[in-house]
């Protein structure tokens, strides 16, 4: 992975996205400018390997709607191993709809190149997931007291 954590590939009429660890603010801007790089350029479907990923915001969410809306001819969208967190949240966004999710056991099998799976990788990765699910909940907490206390206010 280079520094903005995804790596994307064209074949054909599909382009493929592997994403890393997450897709926030931070690498969402320089993903959708990549990807406007192939407007025009009959693109009939994206596929985003999310098998690292970990953590996406609302930039993320930005970015993969940019897809939908300007790369292919029509929402032509896949996620691969895409963790049920993730798709919690393009369910949230209403636009899980428009998003096929694929399970390929195969990218477990090959996380270590050696055919087997790594579980020490699966545990940093739980681990980082359940970092991310903690400061996701803490956040949801304020905002959820916050509305309370105005909705008592009259």
């Amino acid at each position: 992975m280079d520094n903005n954590d995804f790596v994307i590939k064209a074949v054909d009429t599909t382009l493929y996205v592997t994403l890393g660890y997450e897709l926030s603010i931070a690498n969402s801007s320089a993903l959708q400018d990549q990807l406007r790089q192939y407007q025009g350029k009959n693109i009939q479907k994206v596929v985003f390997d999310a098998t690292d990923l970990v953590y996406i915001s609302s930039s993320g969410i930005r970015a993969v709607v940019f897809a939908m809306q300007h790369v292919t001819h029509k929402p032509n969208i896949e996620f691969v191993n895409c963790a049920s967190e993730i798709i919690d949240s393009f369910e949230i966004t209403g636009i899980s709809n428009f998003i096929k999710f694929v399970k390929d056991e195969r990218s477990n099998a090959q996380a270590d190149n050696t055919g087997a799976g790594n579980d020490e990788w699966e545990k940093q990765l739980s681990d980082i997931r359940q970092e991310q699910l903690d400061d996701f909940a803490a956040h949801n907490d304020v905002v959820v007291y916050q509305m309370k206390l105005g909705e008592i206010e009259e």
